[in-house]
């Protein structure tokens, strides 16, 4: 048999195999899939907070409601109108907008797994997608409401989707520039105008990177992209302005088609809100700079640590110098790893080591020193890294994981496996033995961190077992004994889902889950009142409009509100003062469960009636 056909059939046995190889790997991403989606079921949702809006909001649209007009919102109108359509169609329920979410996060994973395939290799997309599925997609580290089933935005998770679609169009833009694919960049970085701030500004800087690194590499932009690009983004927002425009004046209707990034522009809410102030690490930002820069420090330690023994490995010419070289690193990682790192902690890195890698790549296109496909490749890379640190703005001096992380921080977190395993062995030179110990310890590092955030998840999941709502709104929340949020919802909305349906219900200080689960709408478009919605002289117009249009019905219900600097809601004449005394002044208690409503060490909640 000649060279060339022993050559042809060895070839033809690699590729099998390697196809082979994939779909195990594939099944095995599925199997994942299923396992943290069945042990998550129903468990996504906090019963009080957040995601009663999601629910609400989109009804009372289906119902003939205006968005901020008669309903309130911080966000812009794409993704409450894109629910209320379901609701329309398929009627009001949790697990309509449960069934949409699952293919949103489909169509999200796999993006994920294509484009870090052609980024890195197959063996990076399948580490990468693992730990998305496992760490970000239905963990629970902080609640519940941020997971990319029942989120506390969907505009987040919508978002999430829209900005790897615009990955993937500027990609085939830079490989190949011509007007249709710049109208679809632009399309798509127009549709996040009318989401969610930090998702409208992780897609600017994705497309302000694709633009920078054509400049790079030396080419002009061409003029039909330009003029296409400039005439698709715009589109959503004037989409929305002429819907708008039908039932309100023209200034208003822009005012509402643009909310998403007017409200951050005119208004003093993320600038006042500790809250707010908070989330962006503002709080305390020396210390956290510090604590971001250490955490970048010790990941790059331990990567280094890798990288020798991986060298080590590959010079060593006997086989116990090679086991040793593994044994004793991986005995070491796995120490500090288990007993010594708080993972929960691990989005201190993720931003500077985004910005290092971005730092890294800018400097190979710089250096235009790939073609061709390699160039492709470095391209998609680049834009991959430019949205996870993009992402990752609205968290900048206070990285993490949990909470608003399960999507801001998630593209950083797994590009870490990517760039381990699909890029840092070819980088480095290493040989079959350097490459194995490489990935061996990479998989052993960051494996050990996932499952201790599993177990922590799996063990905040389990204990929820009482359930709240019926039918195809139920879900499931924590037994009254460890926390009554659940239970007290269930009280009021099981009250209240006895009136007639054309009667009114408040819901003080926060508790749009309960108008949901009673069928009951607000009198008034604020869905919280506290904080920003009751500053400013914005309480007493709230009871303004209260005297004009007082409910029915008005439930005061148990809401720890101290991160707000609110120690008692009602204590001040701008924290819920002047509205609970209109309350007491015209309604009567009608049924109560529990304990003082308004003190924070205990839970209760109070239905009360008209006085007439």
């Amino acid at each position: 048999m000649s060279d060339s056909k022993v050559q042809s059939i060895t070839f033809g046995s690699k590729e099998r195999l390697s196809a082979l190889g994939e779909w195990f790997g594939l099944a095995a991403l599925a199997g994942l899939t299923v396992f943290f989606l069945a042990t998550s079921w129903r468990r996504w949702l906090d019963p009080l907070i957040d995601f009663g809006r999601e629910l609400y909001l989109p009804w009372r649209i289906s119902n003939g409601a205006m968005l901020y007009r008669d309903v309130d919102d911080f966000y812009g109108p794409l993704s409450q109108y894109l629910n209320a359509g379901l609701f329309k169609v398929f009627g009001p329920g949790l697990m309509v907008l449960v069934a949409a979410n699952l293919v949103i996060y489909a169509a999200v994973l796999a993006l994920i797994y294509l484009l870090f395939r052609r980024a890195w290799g197959c063996g990076a997309a399948i580490a990468s997608s693992a730990v998305f599925v496992a760490v970000f997609s239905f963990s629970q580290f902080y609640g519940g409401n941020h997971n990319f089933v029942a989120p506390y935005a969907h505009e987040a998770t919508h978002g999430f989707l829209l900005c790897l679609l615009l990955v993937v169009a500027l990609s085939r833009w830079l490989d190949g520039p011509s007007a249709a694919r710049a109208a679809t960049a632009g399309g798509l970085l127009g549709l996040t105008v009318v989401l969610k701030p930090e998702i409208m500004l992780a897609a600017g800087l994705v497309t302000g990177a694709a633009l920078l690194m054509r400049y790079m590499q030396g080419k002009s932009l061409p003029t039909s992209s330009a003029v296409a690009w400039a005439a698709a983004a715009p589109l959503p927002t004037l989409v929305f302005w002429g819907y708008f425009s039908a039932s309100v004046p023209v200034k208003e209707a822009f005012f509402f088609a643009s909310r998403a990034w007017l409200n951050v522009v005119t208004t003093t809410r993320f600038a006042s809100d500790p809250v707010q102030i908070t989330f962006l690490g503002f709080d305390r930002p020396w210390a956290h700079l510090l604590e971001h820069g250490a955490a970048t420090l010790l990941a790059i330690v331990l990567m280094a640590v890798i990288v020798a023994a991986a060298k080590v490995a590959d010079r060593a010419t006997r086989a116990p110098v090679r086991i040793l070289a593994f044994a004793l690193p991986a005995a070491t990682l796995f120490l500090v790893a288990w007993a010594r790192i708080s993972w929960l902690s691990v989005g201190r890195c993720l931003l500077g080591l985004a910005l290092l890698y971005l730092v890294s790549v800018l400097v190979s296109i710089a250096r235009r020193s790939r073609a061709g496909e390699d160039a492709s490749r470095l391209a998609l890379r680049w834009l991959i890294a430019a949205l996870a640190a993009g992402l990752m703005t609205r968290m900048i001096l206070n990285g993490r994981i949990y909470q608003f992380g399960f999507y801001q921080a998630a593209l950083a977190g797994i590009m870490v496996p990517a760039v381990m395993i699909g890029e840092m062995p070819e980088k480095l030179a290493l040989g079959r033995w350097g490459r194995a110990t490489f990935v061996a310890l990479s998989l052993l590092l960051l494996g050990t961190g996932v499952v201790h955030l599993v177990i922590r998840s799996q063990s905040l999941l389990e204990p929820k077992t009482y359930s709240v709502g019926k039918g195809i709104d139920m879900f499931y929340s924590t037994p009254p004994q460890i926390e009554a949020s659940g239970a007290l919802v269930n009280f009021a909305s099981d009250e209240l889902r006895k009136m007639p349906r054309d009667q009114t219900l408040l819901v003080i200080p926060e508790g749009e889950m309960i108008n949901y689960l009673a069928r009951l709408p607000s009198p008034v478009a604020p869905f919280f009142f506290f904080s920003a919605a009751t500053q400013g002289g914005r309480e007493q117009a709230i009871v303004d409009n209260l005297e004009r249009q007082p409910p029915d019905w008005v439930v005061l219900v148990s809401r720890d509100l101290r991160e707000y600097g609110v120690s008692r809601y009602g204590e001040s004449r701008e924290q819920g003062g002047q509205i609970l005394a209109w309350v007491t002044a015209n309604y009567r208690p009608f049924a109560s469960i529990g304990d003082d409503p308004l003190d924070v060490h205990k839970r209760g909640a109070v239905i009360f009636a008209r006085k007439n």
